[in-house]
């Protein structure tokens, strides 16, 4: 469903990091919650990767993002080619490398 207009900013790792201490760092899961129209809104200015606010070197861009039982998830874009989204738990040990990019409501 729509989602309200917001706007977003986005910040690059600078170190490599998993979620929690990402989402902490962004002012909590409320500041840092974004929803997926505002994702596939991004996608569709970048839809042939041209350059613009989102990664388009292979890097995520990484977005917190509520699923429909209401639990926070990251979920990602990363163009290779074409762009590929998916999503993960925020708890995921995996994290995530410097030089991603992370968006976010300001």
């Amino acid at each position: 469903e729509p989602a309200t207009e917001a706007t977003l900013r986005s910040f690059t790792l600078t170190k490599s990091s998993v979620d929690v201490p990402i989402i902490t760092e962004l002012g909590g899961e409320e500041k840092c919650e974004t929803a997926l129209t505002h994702i596939f809104a991004l996608l569709e200015q970048q839809k042939d990767g041209k350059e613009g606010s989102l990664l388009v070197n292979g890097y995520a861009n990484i977005f917190y993002i509520r699923d429909a039982e209401g639990t926070l998830r990251a979920v990602y874009a990363y163009w290779y080619g074409h762009w590929r989204v998916g999503a993960s738990q925020v708890d995921d040990p995996g994290g995530w490398d410097d030089g991603r990019r992370v968006f976010s409501r300001n």
